[in-house]
């Protein structure tokens, strides 16, 4: 998510005058810039990049060209004694000067709660992050909890509830019963050797448990997913187990989603610092992934064989590119690649050539 920092006007009136007046000394690290205060702390953070990027032919013939952009991730962090902090960011799509104030993104985090609220990317949640249902880890091929996922303005987390994981998050306008169904629930935890996890939104629900078995990681998920069709809910079912073979891990799933079976299958390992993963499932959709260090670039190859809505590709799913760290700089990187891929797992669609920075 592209973001930027409040204007100065808004950061004054948050941060007040006498706070303002508190800075002792400047400091500097290799991530970030801040001033030490009395009794709290600055953290100005973020990364930045400038890229020219060839977007994909949405049909075929059609002519696309070359467009030059840069986006901008800025952070400043207030951090009180007493380890609660807040951070304020705004987003940036495209230099949209609208974005700046009115729908600014607040982080709080105490040592009892977290909460954010924001319309573009509060922590968890806010439209750009994850849901509180997404707590809940079903198994390939069920359906998830929430037919529009990710979609929430606010979000707030127990991180340490009786040592659960507790969350719930909706939108900010619940005037509207289409709003309200986008509330949503989640926790996570351990006991004994069980880690749960589960989520709910409007009528889907969710749970699922693992554990180790013989060297071998089980986990089990169990369902209950409206289904608009067939105006009813309908239940799902799964079973993965994830093992150590030799040197590769092998990972194994069987489920049922109103009535159908599927099954998937995959293994991971390494070779020569590169990690290489294949897999395929009942649906016959093929992937293969390879990424690590190749020469002074990092290597990334990911191709899926499921067709994408969103190209003119004939079939599959691919992500490629070369990342290289310039030397003597803490996060400055130049990468080149393409990708059709609708997720946008490792780059942005299209071909692309871009320079990146953190501070």
């Amino acid at each position: 998510m592209k973001k930027a920092l409040l204007t100065t006007t808004a950061l004054v009136a948050l941060s007040g005058a006498a706070f303002a007046s508190s800075i002792d000394t400047p400091v500097n690290s290799a991530s970030s810039t801040h001033h030490t205060h009395s009794a709290a702390t600055i953290v100005w953070s973020g990364d930045a990049n400038i890229k020219y990027n060839v977007p994909l032919k949405a049909t075929a013939g059609q002519s696309v060209d070359g467009v030059v952009a840069s986006d901008v991730d800025l952070d400043v962090t207030m951090t009180s004694a007493g380890s609660y902090s807040a951070t304020i960011s705004a987003g940036i799509e495209g230099g949209a000067q609208e974005k700046l104030g009115p729908n600014a993104t607040v982080t709080v985090t105490t040592p009892m709660f977290n909460v954010s609220v924001g319309t573009d990317d509060a922590a968890g949640g806010a439209g750009g992050g994850a849901d509180a249902s997404d707590l809940y880890a079903d198994i390939d091929h069920m359906t998830g909890i929430g037919t529009d996922e990710d979609s929430s303005d606010w979000y707030v987390s127990l991180p340490n509830f009786g040592g659960w994981t507790v969350a719930a998050s909706g939108e900010k306008d619940m005037s509207t019963t289409a709003a309200k169904n986008k509330t949503s629930i989640g926790l996570k935890g351990t006991v004994g050797g069980l880690s749960i996890t589960a989520g709910g939104m409007h009528k889907d629900a969710g749970v699922s448990v693992s554990t180790s078995l013989m060297g071998a990681t089980v986990k089990v998920a169990a369902a209950s997913i409206f289904s608009a069709t067939k105006n009813k809910n309908v239940q799902e079912q799964g079973v993965q187990v994830d093992m150590p073979l030799g040197g590769m891990n092998l990972s194994v799933n069987s489920t049922t989603t109103d009535g159908t079976n599927n099954w998937g299958a995959s293994i991971s390992t390494t070779v020569s610092g590169l990690t290489v993963s294949a897999g395929t499932d009942s649906d016959e959709d093929n992937q293969f992934k390879i990424t690590g260090p190749l020469g002074p670039v990092t290597f990334v190859l990911d191709y899926d064989s499921s067709d994408p809505a969103t190209t003119s590709a004939a079939d599959a799913t691919i992500e490629a590119g070369v990342t290289y760290a310039v030397p003597g700089t803490t996060g400055t990187t130049i990468s080149a690649s393409y990708s059709n891929d609708p997720d946008e797992d490792n780059f942005d669609n299209g071909t692309q050539v871009k320079m990146a920075f953190k501070f």
